[in-house]
């Protein structure tokens, strides 16, 4: 069995969130009763768990033999859809791991459809700078160059997150987190469902230690109206899991592409609970992509 990644490393780093920040700012008069919904959180350190790179993810669907399923993605017609700051925030997640999907299949006009709609989603966000004059300029010219496209949309997506997180924007940065990994797990049950490939499938139940970890996450912004609907249903495909068991593969020599990091731990479902898995997905998947 292919495995880019056997048992995916997380980096958790926590932040301590002290005063306002970004463009939400508190009324000037102290003794304003008005209630003022901000994306900060004052009160606690936050906790972010890196999510795996769709990437990585979608390079093990190409070495499995499949083959690029435009069908699967969110469509940019939607785009005129997402009006509140969470369906644009979940949905600039959604298009990003659509982008990689083209990226590596090599789908330059969809690539550029989508990068189009990246930028208008940072842009609503506000998210400052990601894709000013520069780097505008800078994609302009490298247009022909898919590599060089990804390579700038890679470093305009480390600033931007990095920018949310020093602007204490906790629930975007979130929101965009979770919808790249619904949109990916939406690919990759799709494809699995369709193929029943072992290579496939096995992606599909290594999300497990993935899924609990984003929930740890979300859990934190449980008071969000919108986070808490998300998080109601990652659990109810947290429960299909938890009856998914680990298994211990044999090791992998590296050899050329197919490389073996970690315990080479596997979780092997069977066709019920991937099918289970693939409608309780379809169903989040769609609510977030109207």
């Amino acid at each position: 069995m292919i495995r880019l990644t056997k048992y995916i490393p997380l980096f958790i780093a926590s932040l301590s969130l002290i005063g306002c920040g970004g463009s939400e700012k508190p009324t000037e008069n102290a003794n304003d009763s008005t209630i003022v919904k901000t994306d900060i959180d004052t009160s606690k350190s936050v906790v972010f768990y890196n999510i795996p790179s769709p990437l990585e993810t979608f390079t093990i669907l190409k070495m499995s033999g499949s083959a690029f399923d435009k069908t699967v993605l969110n469509s940019t017609d939607k785009m005129p859809k997402y009006f509140s700051s969470f369906s644009k925030a979940v949905n600039l997640g959604v298009y990003s791991t659509d982008l990689s999907f083209c990226y590596l299949y090599k789908q330059s006009q969809d690539f550029n459809a989508y990068l189009k709609s990246i930028n208008e989603l940072t842009n609503a966000l506000s998210i400052d700078g990601s894709y000013g004059v520069a780097v505008n300029k800078r994609l302009q010219s490298n247009s022909n160059n898919l590599d060089s496209l990804m390579a700038i949309v890679t470093e305009v997506g480390i600033n931007a997150e990095q920018y949310l997180k020093d602007n204490q924007r906790n629930t975007a940065t979130s929101s965009i987190a979770a919808g790249g990994w619904i949109e990916a797990m939406y690919i990759v049950t799709s494809i699995a469902e369709k193929t029943q490939k072992e290579d496939i499938v096995g992606l599909v139940g290594d999300q497990k230690i993935v899924l609990t970890n984003l929930i740890n996450m979300l859990d934190q912004f449980k008071s969000d109206e919108e986070i808490n609907s998300l998080l109601i249903d990652m659990k109810g495909i947290a429960t299909i899991y938890e009856s998914v068991n680990a298994t211990q593969d044999q090791p992998v020599v590296s050899d050329k592409d197919i490389i073996s990091v970690g315990n080479n731990t596997s979780y092997k479902l069977t066709k019920e609970q991937l099918k289970a898995i693939l409608e309780k997905v379809t169903v989040l998947r769609n609510k977030i992509t109207l």
